[in-house]
């Protein structure tokens, strides 16, 4: 089975959020040979705007914090206060860094287990098609013409899509599209994860 994954996945795995360990999991069966994980090379360079717009907020969130301490700090009255934010501040920085070190582990995993779809100017050219035909982002074309690429090039007897994007990807249009080509749909990680492992268990 061929397993597509896109950047909340990738994002979802680096942050450790809800459907981290499902994810986690994923992976591992792509580790072990059981699954094949593919991934579009687009999705693994969308993260960084993510993180790096997280950072930015909360820079400029720990500077504003920092600029109230300054303040408050010359307030007997609120003589307490200072130490409270500054501990915040920091946490806010420390954060950051954090899960820039968690991106660029997940993406190091990904690069070692899974197929990265490269993009090139034919994905380009299917995603302006599928952008106009479907209302979706640039971004979102891009994604759904690499997986459908691989789709063809590759020809999986069985395939599935996990994409939390559930606004832009779970269409009717959309997943009967997939639906074609034999690529079910998953906007949750934990259910993707129960049908590949049901379908593991079959063959």
């Amino acid at each position: 089975m061929t397993v597509y994954v896109e950047s909340n996945f990738v994002l979802e795995q680096s942050l450790e959020q809800e459907e981290g360990e499902s994810c986690a999991e994923v992976i591992e069966l792509a580790s072990n040979g059981r699954i094949t994980l593919a991934v579009p090379a687009f999705s693994l360079a969308e993260p960084h705007v993510a993180i790096m717009g997280k950072e930015k907020a909360r820079s400029r969130l720990s500077n504003d914090l920092r600029r109230h301490l300054f303040e408050l700090g010359r307030s007997k009255q609120h003589r307490e206060v200072p130490a409270t934010f500054e501990a915040l501040a920091s946490v806010l920085i420390a954060s950051a860094q954090i899960e820039r070190e968690g991106l660029r582990s997940t993406i190091s995993e990904l690069l070692r287990t899974a197929d990265v779809i490269a993009l090139d100017a034919a994905i380009l050219r299917s995603a302006a098609a599928i952008e106009v035909e479907y209302g979706m982002s640039g971004q979102d074309a891009i994604v759904l013409a690499s997986v459908l690429a691989h789709i063809e090039v590759h020809n999986p007897l069985e395939s599935c899509f996990l994409n939390r994007n559930s606004k832009d990807f779970d269409d009717p249009d959309i997943r009967e599209r997939l639906d074609a080509r034999g690529c079910k749909f998953f906007s949750n990680f934990g259910d993707g994860l129960r049908y590949i492992l049901s379908r593991i268990e079959k063959n």
